[in-house]
């Protein structure tokens, strides 16, 4: 064949052709333009047959989480529809859309003559709508009920979460749209009469050799002259010649020559009539005659393209494997086998990890997201199809894909979990459980971690900068040089003024905050030893108490708790047990958070759990972003599943940090803590559950929360896992221990030991768990602050700090009423500048001696700087309140209304000081 050929073009009848065709699809258009929203292909008899779906059984929810459909399931208003009834007229605004729980909907359109003409029926488990909110156009059809209905509604700003939130979503829709463009496509395709009439006598001018040839050609994607010759032994130029009419049949690739095919518009027309003139057998037979003809000449994208438009895709992908064994890498065939490949299920391309792999090198390079999205799909399934080895390998190419796609987030958390995955394959014990659950779990800690990222950077006190940095580093030097050459003052010797010039250049580097804590502190540790301050084992001495060791074994029963999600599932039934409306809704949160509270030692974990399910709440109530009703539920579980921490020595780490530096002069048990705790506890809750119902009083739910929801939710759940059975019952164990510690005298550090030991065993707490969800760092940074205190006894500094303070501060040591106002006051000044677990170092350090003076036990002292250490007059002031906020996006409450319960706050704490005096007296706490 010559590919320079032009062959003339018989222009008459290409016109006339194309003039009718024009027509045709004119009418067609005309037609289906209304339809494409709700083009439902299904027979009526196979809807009929369908039965009542869960939400975990629709598309579009397919791969979320048990979990994750439990919380939207909490997102979504049921609507009820009696038979008749109109969801939405044609030419509607749409602002939202619908899932089909039960019932059944009929679409119409409205003709030119004002009638309706019926569309389409929709069934259980289908959606409708969702053009509306994609295209914000307005509806194409009316959607009525055709039987009692039950529908979940999805307004937009849900709508637009789930969207940005969750990539299964995001390709929900992509194959949606591509499904209902085919479907249109097929329909402007579909024949006409006239179409098939113009073509039978188009086809009547053609001896039958070249009718037979011309469907032989509509059953194949493409031919080349080796293929013509072997198959009808006749020369394809010469009968061009002889019959120029052929050339408006034919479409020659001058790219690709010597490859020619059918035009498009014809391809169709003629498989269309094709039964009118062969059987179905001869369409198969010259597929497999071409299929074979091609293999032997090793043309193997031709096998593909042939298989691939047959929907023979099992054949399909057993030619790609020998295929990709057979032809180089830089083989340009191989680019068109990969682009044969975007029209393979995705289910099918994933069940062989060498086929997604060369389809994924493929897409890296030519078709990114559709790289990503098959990479999502692959993740669906991940746990019953590849080994930990080849994820680690899927995840980075998920990152590569990403990164191709300028998604950098999402690129680092593909990079991270193909991380945790290597962790996992390179130490779990049981790797295919390990498998399955990894995902999921590096899934949760990426979202915890998101909320908690945005409030370290609200945290700050200014952007990070060169100069400011440098600027810190030079007054720091100062700070050390200054009390190193200075004369020794208030009875100090001269290693306690160089101690003391170290620890403030620490304190200037936690404030600018350029670099990690724990750092500082390591730091500061190795300044002791080389300066010759302290002996090493002094200086190392809080990694040996056995405070310490408690403190992994509680993180690590943290971790466990928050990963097997249960807290949710706690949460769901502690709403469940309180009325539906706003106020029970309200108590329900309180009574969530105070039973969890002893069992999660973070308070950012408890608020990132507590705010967005107080959130949900509020969504479904019909209350608006930061409405009256969703502040209070919102500012409710901001302050009892996260400011109630120091009411329990296990409500956070912090307790434990700050006890640890006075633990070894008095000892304290958990119960002890407790019962010393309540009565301000009772203060507490009081003052500020009466400020929230002041501040939203006359608040009322547009629709109280259903219990059928909730039920739901618990449903989907389902019933306690072995992980969750065996996480709660440990941790419970050991409460319950450590509450009755007065009568067997175990030291809690091994009460939890024995806990953590049952976690690792079960198998329940794997490495994966443990290297994610204990805070490694903070445990370096908590062995410098318990060896803090042994450093600062060994110089003598706490009688020289006594001393001095006893001599100037003599009006705060009269009276213990005085000292824990002060203490308020001095905490909530310093939490201007320092925050945190730095702020409490320093106070309770610093003010230890002076407690000593007025007779108060350091336990008093710990508590009231706990409570004032974590303030929120100005929202960086405290990492618990930014957490909360940013755990619901700022959707729950504003900053205005935080400042409202702020203020709330520090009356609290400042009364239950004051009014807490005599109870401690009487408990010989003051003396």
């Amino acid at each position: 064949m010559n590919k320079h050929n032009s062959h003339s073009i018989d222009i008459h009848s290409h016109c006339q052709f194309h003039l009718q065709f024009e027509f045709v699809g004119m009418v067609v258009y005309k037609s289906i333009y209304s339809k494409v929203e709700y083009s439902y292909e299904e027979s009526e008899n196979v809807k009929e047959s369908r039965v009542h779906v869960a939400i975990k059984d629709i598309e579009m929810f397919k791969g979320f989480s048990n979990l994750e459909l439990a919380k939207l399931l909490g997102k979504l208003e049921k609507i009820e529809m009696p038979v008749g009834s109109s969801l939405f007229e044609q030419g509607e605004f749409g602002d939202s859309m619908y899932l089909i729980k039960t019932g059944k909907i009929e679409l119409f359109s409205k003709t030119q003559e004002g009638t309706h003409q019926s569309l389409a029926f929709l069934y259980e488990g289908d959606t409708l709508g969702e053009m509306a909110l994609l295209t914000d156009e307005p509806r194409s059809a009316t959607a009525v009920a055709a039987v009692d209905s039950v529908l979940y509604h999805i307004d937009r700003e849900t709508f637009d979460r789930l969207i940005v939130e969750q990539g299964q979503i995001s390709a929900y829709f992509i194959r949606l749209l591509s499904q209902r463009l085919v479907m249109t496509n097929e329909r402007l395709q579909a024949s006409k009469e006239a179409k098939a009439h113009w073509l039978e006598k188009e086809l009547e001018q053609l001896p039958k050799p070249l009718v037979k040839f011309l469907f032989w050609l509509a059953c194949l994607p493409r031919v080349n002259d080796a293929l013509i010759t072997y198959a009808f032994q006749f020369d394809f130029d010469e009968n061009v010649k002889a019959y120029p009419i052929l050339q408006q049949f034919i479409h020659i690739d001058d790219t690709k020559a010597p490859w020619l095919q059918l035009r498009a518009e014809f391809a169709q027309e003629l498989r269309n009539i094709f039964p009118r003139h062969y059987a179905y057998v001869d369409q198969q037979a010259w597929a497999e005659e071409a299929a074979a003809f091609y293999e032997a000449q090793e043309e193997w994208s031709s096998v593909v393209d042939i298989y691939a438009s047959r929907g023979e895709w099992g054949r399909v992908l057993d030619v790609v494997e020998r295929a990709e064994g057979a032809l180089p890498e830089s083989d340009p065939r191989l680019q068109e086998i990969g682009h044969a490949l975007r029209r393979c299920p995705e289910a099918l391309l994933v069940e062989s990890y060498e086929i997604l792999m060369f389809y994924v090198r493929y897409c890296v390079e030519h078709a990114p997201e559709a790289g990503l999205s098959v990479i999502e799909a692959t993740l669906d399934k991940q746990g019953a199809v590849y080994a930990a080895q080849q994820l680690v390998t899927i995840y980075e190419w998920g990152a590569d894909l990403c990164h191709k796609l300028e998604r950098k987030q999402l690129a680092l958390e593909y990079l991270q979990l193909a991380e945790a995955t290597a962790l996992s394959q390179s130490g779990s014990s049981q790797p295919q459980r390990s498998e399955e659950r990894i995902y999921g779990l590096a899934k949760q800690m990426l979202a915890r971690r998101k909320s908690q990222l945005l409030a370290e950077k609200a945290g700050r006190l200014g952007q990070r900068s060169r100069l400011l940095g440098f600027a810190a580093v030079i007054l720091a030097v100062l700070s050390m040089l200054g009390f190193h050459y200075v004369e020794p003052v208030a009875g100090l010797s001269r290693h306690g003024m160089d101690f003391i010039g170290i620890g403030l250049a620490a304190v200037i580097l936690w404030i600018v905050n350029i670099m990690p804590d724990y750092i500082v502190a390591l730091g500061m540790v190795m300044l002791w030893v080389l300066g010759g301050l302290v002996e090493p084992q002094v200086a190392l001495s809080g990694f040996a108490s056995p405070t310490w060791l408690y403190m992994i074994f509680i993180m690590a029963m943290s971790a466990v708790i928050t990963k097997s999600g249960f807290l949710y599932r706690f949460s769901l039934h502690a709403l469940k047990r309180f009325p539906s409306h706003y106020r029970g809704q309200l108590w329900g949160i309180v009574a969530g958070g105070i039973i969890l509270n002893p069992m999660i030692p973070s308070s950012s974990a408890k608020v990132s759990l507590g705010v967005p399910i107080a959130q949900t709440l509020s969504e479904s109530m019909g209350f608006g972003a930061r409405s009256h009703g969703a502040a209070g539920l919102g500012l409710a579980a901001m302050i009892f599943y996260g400011f109630t921490a120091p009411f329990v020595l296990t409500g956070s780490y912090t307790n434990v940090l700050a006890y640890g530096l006075v633990a070894l002069s008095a000892p304290i048990s958990w119960v002890q803590w407790f019962f010393y705790a309540l009565p301000g506890f009772l203060i507490f809750s009081g003052v500020l559950l009466a400020i929230l119902f002041m501040m939203f009083r006359n608040t009322s739910a547009a629709k109280p929360i259903s219990s059928e929801v909730l039920n739901e939710q618990l449903r989907l759940l389902g019933p306690l896992s072995r992980e969750e059975r065996i996480a709660v019952s440990t941790v419970l164990g050991c409460i319950i221990m450590m509450v009755l510690q007065p009568l067997h005298g175990i030291d809690s550090a091994w009460i939890m030991l024995v806990g953590f030991a049952v976690l690792v065993i079960s198998g329940v707490l794997d490495r994966p768990t443990m290297a994610s969800g204990i805070d490694w760092t903070f445990l370096l940074f908590l062995g410098v602050a318990f060896s803090f205190s042994a450093a600062t006894n060994e110089l003598g500094l706490v009688e020289a700090l006594s001393a001095f303070l006893g001599e100037h501060m003599g009006i705060f040591i009269s009276s213990p009423y005085y000292f824990l106002a002060a203490v308020i006051v001095l905490s909530f000044v310093v939490t201007l500048i320092v925050r945190d677990d730095p702020a409490v170092i320093l106070l309770v350090t610093a003010l230890l001696p002076l407690a000593q003076k007025v007779g108060i036990h350091p336990w008093i002292l710990v508590f009231v700087v706990l409570l004032s250490t974590d303030p929120f007059f100005f929202a960086y002031q405290s990492p618990t309140y930014l957490t909360a906020y940013y755990s619901s996006e700022g959707k729950s409450f504003s900053h205005r209304q935080g400042q409202k319960i702020a203020l709330g706050y520090g009356l609290a704490v400042l009364l239950l000081a004051i009014v807490c005096v005599p109870y401690w007296k009487w408990l010989g706490l003051i003396q």
